[in-house]
């Protein structure tokens, strides 16, 4: 959720070479996940506000005829292996009665010819089983990153159609790290640099982290003060949810 900036409230403390600010929490990455493949929606995993890793299942689509191109592909490769290993032993046979002149040159060269192309079907249905496993694999949503459930855009029995757009299924927010927003006092500006060590404080609990935005665009803050819009990355150890209040020392280095 973006932070309203323009009824944010700031303050400041220039002593000892700091800088005080109140500011918000804010996921600093919003994750839009879509479908690759066109399929129903079967089981949906997780809940808004849930907490995830990367890797977990979010979503499952519909796989029926996923599994059957898989076991076709597998069907394929289990008739095409022993032809494969008979025109290896036929080659090798070809092979020794050539060395002893007892077979002509073009028949050597009809052996080779046949396992090359058993050779050559055999690689292609192996090709086609890794194209349906990565399709298979495609029917089930996994979180990209550690991260929030935000919203579920999807519904159990929804048919997920690819070929009307890339519909959004799943909100996630990114919380590793979170950013802090706040307005930096024009005035104060030119003391702060990207890459500027911060802390980022909420009740007892003390956040290390650095100044990665610097806004360049002066925003009208309280009072009618000129500010600019300011983002302190940081590193948290549970879950933080967004639009929380927090204080911002930016450190001087």
């Amino acid at each position: 959720m973006r932070l309203c900036l323009a009824s944010l409230l700031f303050f400041f403390a220039a002593a000892a070479g700091a800088v005080e600010l109140t500011g918000k929490t804010e996921f600093r990455q919003q994750l839009d996940l879509t479908s690759s493949i066109s399929a129903r929606v079967v089981a949906i995993e997780v809940s808004p506000g849930q907490r995830v890793n990367a890797g977990d299942i979010l979503l499952r689509l519909d796989a029926t005829l996923l599994d059957a191109d898989v076991a076709l592909a597998e069907a394929r490769i289990a008739a095409l292996e022993p032809v494969r290993q008979e025109m290896a032993t036929e080659l090798e046979k070809a092979q020794e009665l050539f060395d002893r002149d007892s077979l002509a040159m073009v028949e050597l060269q009809r052996a080779e010819q046949d396992y090359a192309i058993a050779e050559a079907r055999l690689a292609a249905a192996r090709a086609e089983m890794t194209k349906a496993q990565h399709r298979k694999s495609q029917a089930e949503l996994r979180a990209p990153a550690d991260a929030t459930v935000l919203a579920i855009d999807a519904f159990v029995g929804q048919y997920v159609n690819t070929l009307n757009g890339d519909p959004v299924l799943i909100r996630l927010g990114a919380d590793r790290p979170m950013l802090a927003r706040a307005l930096l006092p024009l005035e104060l500006s030119g003391k702060i640099v990207i890459g500027q060590q911060a802390q980022v404080r909420y009740g007892e609990r003390t956040f290390t982290g650095r100044v990665v935005e610097v806004g360049r665009r002066v925003i009208v803050g309280g009072n009618n003060h000129p500010a600019l819009e300011l983002g302190v990355a940081f590193d948290v150890d549970e879950e933080m949810p967004a639009n929380l209040t927090v204080n911002i020392d930016l450190l001087a280095d």
